[in-house]
């Protein structure tokens, strides 16, 4: 990074960003009202808007990553997974649990059913005391594994029958990480110029099921018996996302692959140090050839006075239009004005400070052009 670093300030008008690793910092009560996948897929989105070069780049080895719970679900489709959740006799209790924890929400457009936060229900989720919490974590894994299990036979019955849409589906299924890569790269249309992709395989893992650092590398729970096995499901989704959805999208000079062996202390500098030194020259020059290529294709205003000064307007008058609700007295009031031929006095906007006369303006140098 540092270097990275020092190559960007040898551009003109180019600093370089501290990057966010999507799972450091997430607040607590991000988990307590399952708001984790907003907060990531925010920070992408900021990243994509402030990033010039770079702005997302994946690393895969063979852990797919959590599944989290919808924290919303589309009221409409609510109520037909709860119909087939009640009537079926296996998951009959758990459309209790379904009531209890979704609430319905008629504010949004069109209305939804929220998870409810977990200490609204288990208010020892945040107790100071440690094994009150500890419990509560447990009760509410449970909880969340019946919720979660339910919705997504109930969410299959429905794909089958052809009454939801694959990406109404997909949520039930895959995890924050595939979220993260769809916002990232497979719906980003310049992918190819800003995103980068590092996959790495561990050839031996399956040898290895039993070292006890195995489950921090791939996806594994324990099952009715108590045996610690391979998650099929979640591996399965991997695969398609590795070697079917990023490479549709990115081509193979965005992708670098690494092959690997099993260690019993994991992945480590001394015994990988080949393929550390390889992934580090791989990224640093993949990095920098994005910067290169993007700068090159930025156009840079501060040749030109006139055309900063016009940027900063409009970057101005963006702003404050994406606050603006309302109004539309005024807004008609103006209309009028512009809109008559035989009007030549001048129109004044004039108010209290605060009043909203700047944002007033923004809006009408937008609607103006539509007339």
């Amino acid at each position: 990074m540092d270097i990275l670093r020092g190559r960007c300030q040898e551009i003109p008008n180019v600093r370089s960003k501290v990057y966010a690793d999507m799972r450091w910092g997430i607040q607590t009560e991000s988990s307590n009202n399952h708001s984790e996948v907003q907060t990531c897929l925010h920070e992408i989105e900021m990243c994509k808007k402030y990033s010039v070069a770079t702005n997302f780049i994946v690393l895969l080895s063979h852990r797919y990553g959590s599944r989290p719970t919808p924290a919303t679900i589309r009221a409409t489709l609510f109520d037909l997974l709860f119909v087939i959740i009640r009537s079926d006799l296996n998951y009959n209790d758990d459309a209790q649990l379904l009531s209890q924890w979704y609430q319905l929400d008629t504010n949004q457009i069109p209305a939804v059913y929220i998870l409810r936060s977990i200490s609204s229900i288990l208010p020892k989720i945040v107790s100071s005391n440690t094994e009150e919490m500890k419990q509560a974590e447990k009760e509410w894994k449970t909880i969340n594994n019946r919720i979660r299990n339910c919705l997504r036979q109930a969410a299959k019955k429905c794909f089958e029958q052809k009454q939801i849409e694959q990406e109404e589906y997909d949520d039930f299924f895959i995890s924050i990480t595939e979220k993260e890569i769809v916002k990232g790269i497979l719906t980003t249309p310049d992918a190819n110029q800003r995103t980068l992709c590092f996959l790495r395989e561990i050839e031996d893992i399956r040898e290895h099921l039993f070292d006890s650092k195995i489950s921090k590398y791939i996806d594994m729970y324990h099952s009715k018996t108590g045996e610690l096995i391979i998650d099929s499901e979640a591996e399965n989704l991997l695969q398609n996302l590795k070697y079917s959805r990023i490479p549709s999208k990115l081509q193979s000079s965005n992708v670098f692959s690494y092959k690997v062996h099993w260690t019993p202390n994991g992945i480590n500098r001394h015994d990988h140090a080949t393929y550390i030194a390889q992934f580090n020259d791989d990224f640093y020059h993949a990095v920098k050839l994005q910067i290169d290529q993007c700068v090159k294709s930025r156009i840079l205003f501060d040749s030109d006075p006139l055309q900063h000064e016009i940027l900063e307007h409009t970057i101005q008058c963006r702003t404050y239009v994406n606050k603006f609700h309302g109004r539309i007295d005024i807004l008609n009031q103006f209309k009028e004005y512009v809109m008559n031929a035989n009007e030549n006095r001048f129109c004044i906007a004039y108010g209290d400070s605060g009043c909203g006369k700047t944002s007033l303006l923004a809006k009408i140098s937008i609607e103006v052009r539509i007339v």
